[in-house]
């Protein structure tokens, strides 16, 4: 990953070791409050995982997170292989308004369908249209799950005052 809008990259190490792999047997459950110690790494990794300059980082510190009270007041789903959680999708709204405000996959699970399955998921629970405001570098994944671009949300950041996270929509499956 090159430098520019989003900031010069480097790949960080994974969160965890993957088990295997592919899947053997995951399982996608409602999260428990609990679990916001484990989701918070999990975001804050896979968000590293990009190459973020450690400035960005920092100043997104306190929004990179999934506390106990948010996963008790909103849909928070975690996809878990063997007790070991890989990812966290949250959505908040009702059904007819809902907004995808977290899909975060451990670096050691990307690429293996985790995320596609947790998009599916919420997809199904809401029959209405889901919000996503995404990270650049995830469009490409919300495209090919389904999504279609409908707009730029300003995200202006040192160094790229003009930076812009791409505004999706993901229908209800069918």
């Amino acid at each position: 990953m090159g430098s520019g809008a989003n900031g010069p990259g480097r790949r960080r190490p994974p969160v965890v070791a993957p088990t295997s792999a592919k899947l053997r047997r995951m399982e996608i459950r409602r999260a428990v409050p609990s679990d916001s110690e484990r989701l918070t790494i999990i975001i804050r990794a896979a968000k590293a995982h990009w190459g973020y300059p450690a400035e960005w980082l920092a100043a997104w510190h306190d929004s990179l997170k999934i506390t106990a009270e948010e996963i008790e007041k909103h849909a928070t789903f975690v996809a878990e292989e063997e007790g070991t959680i890989m990812a966290v999708a949250q959505v908040q709204g009702d059904g007819h308004h809902a907004v995808l405000e977290h899909l975060w996959v451990d670096p050691a699970f990307h690429g293996r369908g985790v995320g596609r399955a947790l998009v599916q998921h919420a997809r199904g629970l809401f029959p209405g249209t889901l919000m996503v405001v995404a990270d650049p570098n995830a469009e490409r994944f919300y495209i090919k799950v389904g999504g279609r671009r409908v707009g730029d949300v300003a995200a202006p950041m040192p160094g790229a005052p003009k930076r812009a996270l791409p505004l999706l929509e993901i229908d209800a499956m069918p």
